[in-house]
């Protein structure tokens, strides 16, 4: 592993201006951490290797849930397990609750945040195993080509990557993201984008389900929000973006 820095930022201000501006004119690369349970891994791998890695747990607020207005803010640093549990969340967004449980397994949902969920890097055998691809430095996308049958089948390109979160269905069926939502397929989202999450559908009936082929291990969460008349659903692991 590389050995890098450790940064504690006080405040979203203070971890932006170390990501877009001290870093960089020093030289340096940096990666953001929240609960670190995939970014650590990759670090090991050598899938990236950052000099500086920027600490969101020291940023106080971010780990809570909270209403405002009539609308619930949810902080990105809330684990996952924190986020199944909470009483406003399973209230008044069971599907958003049931997702975040449904994440890998206990140890992963106690160290796992929702902001790293949505934000995870793909899961591309390609990518994972540091072929030279677009989302590795390259100029191509393997999956065109090769083996390809867990990849994009909607709205794929340049890369067909799918998205890998399983709380991310949720939160596009019922749910308004603070800030732009970034497209996986053209680089990675950062976590401080998605610090709070604002709810923007209440008093709706919603069902959160995993779909798994017979054939094989591979699954795709699912999210589904009934409100009056409408019904929203929202699927990944189909495309670079929940569908």
């Amino acid at each position: 592993m590389k050995a890098f820095a450790n940064v504690n930022p006080r405040d979203l201000e203070h971890a932006v201006s170390l990501l877009s501006i001290v870093a960089p004119e020093r030289g340096r690369t940096t990666a953001i951490a929240g609960g670190g349970s995939d970014l650590l891994g990759m670090v090991k791998e050598r899938l990236i290797a950052p000099d500086v890695l920027v600490n969101l747990k020291s940023i106080p607020n971010l780990d809570r849930v909270t209403s405002q207005g009539g609308a619930v803010v949810i902080g990105g640093q809330m684990t996952l397990d924190a986020l199944s549990h909470d009483p406003i969340v399973r209230s008044r967004y069971a599907v958003l609750a049931e997702a975040a449980a449904g994440v890998g397994t206990p140890q992963i949902r106690n160290v796992g945040t929702l902001a790293g969920n949505v934000c995870q890097r793909p899961w591309c055998w390609y990518f994972r195993n540091g072929f030279p691809c677009l989302k590795n430095g390259g100029n191509m996308c393997y999956a065109i080509g090769g083996e390809n049958q867990y990849h994009a089948i909607f709205g794929g390109g340049p890369s067909h990557i799918v998205h890998p979160s399983d709380t991310a269905p949720a939160l596009v069926a019922s749910m308004h993201l603070s800030g732009s939502w970034a497209r996986e397929g053209n680089g990675p989202c950062r976590p401080p984008t998605f610090s709070r999450c604002r709810a923007s559908i209440r008093r709706a009936r919603t069902c959160w389900r995993r779909t798994r082929s017979w054939s094989t291990s591979a699954s795709r969460p699912l999210a589904r929000v009934l409100a009056a008349r409408t019904t929203k659903c929202s699927i990944a692991r189909r495309g670079p973006t929940p569908w």
